[in-house]
């Protein structure tokens, strides 16, 4: 089933809670249905969403917005160790994870409470705590809306990075739609607690649940809940920095940081605190008081250029002091 509504209003499909319309919004069901909206749509202006938590509208889009619901998941045993887990790229990411950890299968626990969808996760390579979701994705499923054909992606095909794939490169965003993806999860893994303080928020032996209820817990402590405060999330990556420039820094102040092929990882929060901007507002945009890496819609009237003017501000400030320059993780919708 295919829903067609003109002039759509997507306040509430973005999690920001930009006031903006669509000139149009379509949403399927089945991957049946995309050889039809394929045709409709391929020499216009569109792109498709998840649920939005990553995304700042910076005015109406005027074109189409895709939207699945495709939402299934289904189950292949492997070995008496691991599943392949095939689900549809409409599903809630956090109810995958939920499902996954009643079942006692690790290797998304991590990543509970991220807001979003599971094609959207595959395409932004979603992380947090030591894992990414390409650590457990097989394959990801897409339909070429440029040869009206569907492909699957082997993991090394996807180009993950950090906060990146393929489908986020320039030529490929407006050529294929995901529509599911394979991964494979296991009955005896072991926890990841390597990252921040989630080590210290389980007890011994935790099972996947246990690990996902202390990631609620700390991501609870720090951000704000989409449902009732406009945020997309993380705003800025977290920048790698030459060796070099970390210790030059660290010259002056204890710099929180990590060791990652390339460089020194230094986190954006740390860095967007030191300049002062934590709890600051700028119009109806604010950087969240418990958590800098956020900035959020404070007043629930927030326009896009009050985000936007704070975030260069935000980005000014870092590379004055720092020569570090912020990049944002949020996609910015013209």
């Amino acid at each position: 089933m295919v829903i067609r509504i003109p002039d759509y209003d997507i306040t509430k499909h973005n999690t920001f809670g930009m006031t903006v319309k669509c000139n149009d919004w379509i949403e399927y069901d089945s991957i049946h249905d995309l050889p039809s909206i394929a045709s409709e749509i391929k020499d216009k202006k569109w792109m498709h969403i998840g649920g939005g938590s990553n995304l700042l509208f910076t005015g109406d889009y005027d074109g189409y917005i895709l939207h699945s619901r495709i939402a299934g998941i289904e189950v292949e045993m492997l070995d008496d160790r691991k599943v392949r887990v095939s689900v549809g790229a409409g599903l809630k990411f956090d109810d995958l994870i939920d499902w996954a950890c009643t079942r006692n299968l690790w290797g998304i626990e991590n990543l509970s409470d991220i807001p979003g969808e599971a094609g959207a996760a595959a395409v932004q390579n979603i992380g947090a705590y030591g894992v990414e979701v390409k650590d457990v994705i097989e394959s990801v499923e897409c339909y070429d809306v440029m040869t009206n054909a569907f492909r699957e992606f082997k993991n090394a095909e996807c180009a993950y990075g950090y906060r990146d794939s393929i489908f986020k490169r320039p030529e490929n965003r407006k050529r294929y739609i995901v529509t599911g993806l394979k991964m494979i999860l296991q009955y005896d893994g072991t926890a990841n607690l390597d990252y921040g303080n989630l080590k210290s928020e389980v007890a011994d032996n935790p099972t996947p649940s246990d690990v996902r209820s202390a990631v609620g817990r700390i991501r609870a402590s720090k951000l704000p809940a989409v449902e009732s405060v406009g945020s997309a999330g993380s705003f800025f990556k977290n920048p790698i920095v030459s060796r070099e420039l970390y210790e030059s820094i660290s010259q002056d102040c204890n710099v929180p940081h990590y060791d990652v092929e390339g460089g020194v990882k230094i986190p954006a929060a740390w860095l967007i605190e030191q300049c002062g901007w934590k709890g600051s507002t700028h119009g109806g945009a604010a950087v969240w008081h418990k958590q800098p890496l956020i900035i959020v819609n404070s007043d629930g009237h927030a326009t896009p250029n009050d985000v936007i003017e704070l975030e260069n501000k935000i980005i000014d400030s870092v590379r004055l002091r720092f020569g570090i320059e912020l990049h944002p993780e949020v996609d910015h919708v013209k």
